[in-house]
């Protein structure tokens, strides 16, 4: 079932049993992101600006946008 349909988001939540508050989502597609917060009810969207490297980036503003997943992630103290 694609990410866009409504019963996918039903399918998810009895599978996963999400919090949709706290739940993160990310993906290269507005109308997925729009599904994602529609039917889902996902509290973080993110969209990917630049899903495939050999291509130049994208200009997103409906959604908060990241080039690489690791800008989602905090920096971690190196062990010394």
């Amino acid at each position: 079932m694609p990410k866009e349909h409504p019963k996918f988001w039903a399918s998810v939540q009895a599978r996963l049993g999400y919090d949709p508050p706290r739940t993160l989502f990310v993906d290269d597609s507005l109308p997925i992101l729009r599904a994602a917060r529609d039917y889902g009810r996902i509290g973080h969207l993110v969209s990917m600006l630049r899903p495939d490297s050999d291509q130049p980036a994208r200009a997103r503003a409906e959604f908060p946008a990241v080039l690489r997943l690791g800008e989602l992630l905090p920096v971690l103290p190196s062990e010394e």
